[in-house]
C-alpha cells in the first residue's frame, strides 16, 4: 500500500530546534511530493477516467480490482489537488510532530486500509440508492487527519463574527468544505468516512491486527488501532532509501545576537552586570563595564544599558544631597542638579532603550545640535528647552516639521 510508501521518509528530531516549514515531518512531505506528482501525471497521460473508483460496470463486469489499490493515490482535477495540498501542509505537519514519524506513518496506513475498505462497503450498500462510485483521493487520510487536529490540538483564539463563535480551526474546515462539495454525494459519503476513520483509530475497541513478532507466536493479535506501529526494521530500510530522494528541512538559521544570561555560538557570555545580578565580580565597580564588554566588542545588553544609567543618575543624586548638607554656598548648585537629576532619570529608562535598539538595528545615535535648539528657541520663547528637544527627536530632527509639530501643540 502507499502508506508503506509513505513510512519511509522520516526526519529524526534534534534538541534544541525550532521546527519550522517540513522540518521534523518528512512523512508529510513524501505524502505532498507523491500526491503531487501522481495527480500530475494521471493529467498529463490522460488516465484520469481510471482512478476514481466505480462498482458497476468497472469492478462488477470488468474485473478492475487494481481500482481500489490506486483511487487514493491522486486527485482528478487541479482544485481538488491544491486544496488537499494545503490541508496535508496546515494539518499534516503537526500531527506528524506530535505523534513521531514512525506512529504517523502507522496511522498513514491504518487510515489508507481502513477508509478504502468503508469506501468499498459503501458503494455495496449505496448502489442500491444510486450511488456508484467514489472519487479518486486521500479523502479519507485527510478527514482523518482533520478529527486528530481536533482532538489533539486546542484552539489558539476564538473569534466571533456575526454573533456566531468560531476557533481558529475554521480556516481548515472552510478548506475542507470545498473538498466535501466537490463531487457531491460520494464526495460528501467519502469525507463523512474519514471522520469515521480518525474517530475509530482513537478509540480503544480491540480489533484483530497481524503481528510479525516472533516471541507472540500469534498471526493475529487484538489491540487498538493507535497501537499498531510498522515494524522498525522495514521503517529503517525503507527511510535510508527514500530520505535521500526526499530530503531534509535544515533548521532555523539563530541569530547571532544573544540575550542576557545566554551565550553565543563562540562560547562568549553575556551575563548580567554586577548591579543587578546575586554577586558582584572583584575589582569591578557599580555600573563599570567588564572587559568582555570592552575587549571583545559584544554589544552591550539592555539590562546592563538601563542598570548603568540607573546606578550613574543615582550616585550623582546622592553626591548632591551630600554637597547640600556641607555648607550653604553649595545650596544653589545642590538643588540645580537634583532638579536637572531629576529630570534626567525619569527619562534614562527611555534613553537606554533608544540605544539598545539603535545599537542593535546599527544606526547611529543622533543628538540635537544648539543652533537647532536655539533655531527654535527664538521662535518659541515660552517653551522649554526640554519640549523643543523632544519635538525634533520626535520629527527625527526635521526643523519644518517640528516647528508644525509645536504650532499644533500650542493650539
Amino acid at each position: 500500500m502507499s502508506g508503506l510508501l509513505f513510512a519511509a521518509l522520516v526526519g529524526r528530531p534534534q534538541a534544541n530546534s525550532i521546527a519550522i516549514g517540513f522540518q521534523h515531518a518528512g512523512v508529510t512531505k513524501g505524502i505532498m511530493i507523491i500526491l503531487a506528482l501522481s495527480s500530475l501525471s494521471a493529467s498529463l497521460l490522460d488516465i484520469k477516467p481510471y482512478l476514481h473508483l466505480q462498482l458497476v460496470p468497472h469492478i462488477t463486469k470488468y474485473r478492475q480490482l487494481w481500482r481500489i489499490l490506486i483511487h487514493p493515490l491522486a486527485f482528478a482535477n487541479s482544485t481538488e489537488l491544491l486544496m488537499g495540498e494545503i490541508l496535508f501542509y496546515n494539518v499534516g505537519v503537526g500531527v506528524e510532530r506530535a505523534f513521531g514519524s514512525r506512529k504517523y506513518a502507522s496511522f498513514i496506513l491504518v487510515s489508507t486500509l481502513l477508509s478504502t475498505f468503508l469506501a468499498c462497503i459503501s458503494i455495496l450498500v449505496g448502489y442500491q440508492f444510486g450511488l456508484n462510485s467514489i472519487p479518486a483521493g486521500p479523502y479519507g487520510i485527510i478527514f482523518s487527519l482533520l478529527w486528530q487536529q481536533y482532538r489533539i490540538f486546542p484552539s489558539l483564539y476564538h473569534f466571533r463574527v456575526l454573533g456566531i463563535d468560531f476557533s481558529s480551526k475554521v480556516f481548515n474546515w472552510i478548506l475542507a468544505s470545498q473538498l466535501i462539495s466537490s463531487n457531491p454525494p460520494s464526495s460528501i459519503l467519502i469525507s463523512l468516512l474519514g471522520l469515521l476513520t480518525g474517530y475509530i483509530y482513537r478509540t480503544d475497541t480491540l480489533i484483530p491486527l497481524p503481528s510479525l513478532s516472533i516471541s507472540r507466536r500469534r498471526l493475529l493479535v487484538r489491540r487498538p488501532l493507535k497501537t499498531y506501529r510498522i515494524p522498525l526494521s522495514l521503517h529503517q530500510l525503507l527511510s535510508r532509501l527514500f530520505s535521500p530522494i526526499v530530503g531534509s528541512s535544515l533548521p532555523p538559521r539563530r541569530s547571532q545576537r544573544v540575550l542576557p544570561g545566554q551565550s553565543d555560538s563562540r562560547g562568549i557570555s553575556t551575563a548580567l552586570p554586577s548591579s543587578v545580578g546575586m554577586n558582584q565580580q572583584p575589582g569591578v565597580g557599580r555600573g563599570a563595564t567588564t572587559a568582555n564588554d570592552t575587549g571583545t566588542g559584544i554589544r552591550p545588553s539592555l539590562r546592563s544599558l538601563l542598570a548603568s544609567r540607573l546606578n550613574t543618575s543615582t550616585n550623582s543624586t546622592n553626591t548632591n544631597a551630600n554637597q547640600t548638607q556641607n555648607g550653604s554656598n553649595d545650596r544653589t548648585n545642590g538643588s540645580g542638579s537634583a532638579q536637572r537629576e531629576g529630570r534626567e532619570e525619569p527619562r534614562s529608562a527611555t534613553a537606554a532603550m533608544g540605544e539598545w535598539v539603535n545599537d542593535m538595528t546599527g544606526r547611529s545615535t543622533r543628538v540635537a545640535t544648539e543652533d537647532e535648539i536655539a533655531t527654535l528657541s527664538n521662535m518659541f520663547p515660552n517653551l522649554g528647552r526640554e519640549v523643543i528637544v523632544r519635538a525634533l527627536q520626535t520629527n527625527d530632527f526635521n526643523t519644518a516639521q517640528a516647528v508644525e509639530a509645536l504650532l499644533q501643540e500650542s493650539g
